[in-house]
């Protein structure tokens, strides 16, 4: 199992095994006030084997500001369904939205978002 795409984006959504991003790659957002809402979405595709394409798994994305500080946690599963369809080779993939725009940044400065899968350490942006 692997994470071929996690993101910032503007916009994000997903539809019919499709993963449509607006003005993805964000790395700053300006607000003139603060406490401000962090306004974006996170997008993430998650490549999966045979296997892996047979049971569910844990998501859990975290983002905090550069002391630590929670600004959002998403936790939830996700699963493919069946693999009875996948060629011998193919390796499925999962694409995800996630609305995290209402989150509240308190303060100016670095934020990190780590993303887990079944409890481990994947991808942190």
């Amino acid at each position: 199992m692997d994470i071929t795409t996690a993101m910032l984006c503007d916009y994000a959504q997903v539809r019919e095994g499709l993963l449509f991003i607006s003005s993805g790659g964000v790395t700053r957002c300006h607000r003139d006030e603060l406490p401000a809402p962090i306004n974006v979405f996170i997008a993430i595709v998650i490549e999966l084997d045979r296997i892996e394409a047979q049971r569910p798994h844990s998501l859990r994305v975290h983002i905090a500001d550069e002391d630590g500080r929670e600004i959002a946690d998403v936790n939830g599963t996700f699963e493919f369904g069946s693999a009875d369809l996948l060629l011998v080779d193919e390796h499925p993939t999962i694409p995800l939205a996630l609305d995290v725009r209402n989150a509240v940044v308190e303060r100016y400065g670095p934020v990190q978002m780590s993303v887990y899968l079944d409890g481990e350490f994947r991808r942190s942006v």
